[in-house]
């Protein structure tokens, strides 16, 4: 992501910065210089930490707004945050523009994290195989400087980059119908404010396929200097089930997977499907392989997020998991390098020390997307 100017197309002034895009705040502006023609941030207060955007088909919606407000004001309360609301239009719902409104905001505040809400969102593809969709958050968490990746027919291909913000998304299902998707907004919102305060129990479950474990395996396996490993290769239908009726503070998949589920025993039957989520009895989980932060579509070619499997993917589970606040999907274990370049590493032993999530993975080079779905500002109560 580089820093951008508007170019003349963009200075209508009213146009991009009332119609496309406003802010919710008496204090909030954006001005463009006229000189310069460039986005600048005006009249707010001493520092904004979060970003909240709200997309166009739910900007209007009173009862998802009063939602987001109660959340922003448990975050307040929890962490001393200020959060700040931004709806988009349709005209302006690209994600190259989003991208623009986070970079000026950042360049002012250095935000730590950004909340997308709304399937209808503008985001950049990760890559796409047949009916399986992935979105890129790259273009988004990657300021100033060299972009961190590039574009190809298949999407964003991503190059080792440095996080600056942590970016997350809160998209249901599109093929569902509004009240639906209403209410599970809605529903998320409020199971973020529930119980800020979540102990660490330093119990974590991992279940992992020895097929494709060869690097990943010992990397795991540190996990148990932080905490209670429970680690199995190679797990059965039976233990997967088992587990399912255990409490974590963290609980792990990693296997050959698409956007329904893990294959965790490729020698008999060890599938972890997404429906199992909704059983678990943990705030934080992470599925590690290729395409779990993605979706299945009905068409080869669409950017709806209209899930072909009776809406069964990993993301959509945030709407009905009574547990879990926060998940991370995608190559969690990603190595290869002679630094650290995996959430595993990265950020995981500030998560479990008490650092929120957003802020556990700022700052920190990764090689590979990781999806997160939810709340950035989850934590541990330590």
């Amino acid at each position: 992501m580089k820093k951008k100017t508007l170019r003349l197309a963009f200075v209508l002034g009213a146009i991009f910065l009332f119609s496309g895009v406003t802010i919710i705040s008496a204090s909030s502006q954006f001005s463009i210089s006229p000189k310069q023609s460039t986005l600048t941030i005006t009249n707010l207060k001493d520092s904004i930490e979060m970003l909240i955007f709200i997309s166009p088909q739910y900007s209007n919606d009173k009862e998802i707004r009063s939602a987001i407000e109660t959340y922003i004001a448990s975050v307040q309360s929890d962490i001393n945050w200020e959060l700040k609301i931004i709806t988009i239009n349709q005209k302006y719902n690209d994600y190259k523009k989003i991208d623009q409104i986070i970079e000026k905001y950042y360049e002012k505040y250095e935000i730590k994290a950004c909340l997308m809400v709304g399937e209808d969102t503008d985001t950049a593809f990760g890559g796409e195989s047949g009916y399986m969709k992935k979105p890129s958050t790259v273009p988004w968490f990657t300021t100033g400087g060299e972009d961190s990746y590039e574009e190809s027919e298949q999407g964003i291909v991503c190059k080792p980059y440095t996080m600056d913000i942590c970016i997350s998304l809160l998209y249901p299902t599109n093929e569902l119908n509004y009240e639906i998707k209403k209410d599970q907004i809605i529903y998320a919102f409020n199971k973020f404010c529930i119980q800020r305060q979540i102990p660490f129990t330093k119990d974590i479950l991992v279940f992992e396929s020895s097929d494709i474990n060869q690097n990943s395996n010992e990397m795991y396996n540190t996990i148990e200097n932080h905490g209670n490993l429970n680690y199995f290769e190679n797990p059965s239908d039976m233990e997967i089930k088992k587990s399912l009726k255990e409490s974590y503070s963290m609980y792990y998949v990693h296997g050959h997977s698409n956007p329904a589920g893990t294959d965790l025993n490729t020698n008999e039957n060890g599938w972890f499907s997404a429906d199992n989520i909704d059983e678990l009895n943990t705030p934080f989980f992470g599925a590690d392989g290729c395409y779990v932060g993605g979706w299945w579509s009905n068409k080869p070619k669409t950017k709806n997020l209209d899930s072909s499997i009776n809406c069964l993917w990993y993301g959509s589970k945030i709407f009905t998991s009574k547990n879990i606040k926060t998940m991370v999907l995608g190559l969690l274990s990603q190595d290869g390098f002679s630094y650290p370049v995996s959430f595993i590493e990265n950020a995981l032993p500030n998560l479990i020390y008490g650092k929120t999530l957003a802020e556990s993975m700022v700052g920190k080079t990764y090689l590979g997307e990781n999806i997160i779905i939810g709340d950035p500002t989850f934590h541990y109560s330590i």
